[in-house]
């Protein structure tokens, strides 16, 4: 992964509030700018995209599109709501980055909720049949139990 996608990974990071919320709604306008002034990179709409795909491809992080309509009724694209995948977090923790770990954890803990809203449990696991490493399962599923466990009457 080159200088950009790992900038790009933790300034999407930052728009999440450092782990606060579990999502974000950042524009790619708004990325390019934290891109420019955090990490003093400048770069293009259409390489922004592209580094958004190839993180999506690699398994880093899902996007979910958005539509609102406008006042003549046609339906107008938002910008992406953007979540990390587990896979992503634990990247972001390797890298130290602050929040990272926490952030992991408060995933996890929402997605094995009641809450049905976007994102699921399916949503941050790694896609297209990709497996994650042994370690990673059973700490997944040490979490995901004493999650469950704080939840049941």
């Amino acid at each position: 992964m080159n200088n950009t996608k790992n900038a790009l990974m933790v300034s999407i990071f930052a728009g999440m509030g450092q782990g606060k919320n579990h999502y974000t709604l950042a524009s790619v306008n708004k990325q390019r700018e934290l891109l420019s002034t955090i990490h003093k990179i400048d770069i293009g709409r259409r390489w922004n995209f592209q580094c958004l795909k190839d993180l999506e491809d690699q398994g880093y992080i899902r996007r979910k599109a958005r539509y609102k309509k406008t006042s003549e009724g046609q339906p107008r694209r938002c910008s992406s709501m953007i979540v990390f995948t587990i896979k992503g977090l634990q990247y972001l923790a390797k890298k130290m980055v602050q929040g990272a770990r926490r952030a992991l954890n408060n995933t996890l803990r929402y997605v094995t909720g009641d809450d049905k809203r976007w994102p699921r449990l399916g949503d941050v696991l790694p896609a297209n049949g990709e497996s994650i490493n042994q370690e990673s399962w059973e700490w997944l599923q040490k979490t995901v139990t004493e999650t469950a466990s704080k939840f049941s009457l």
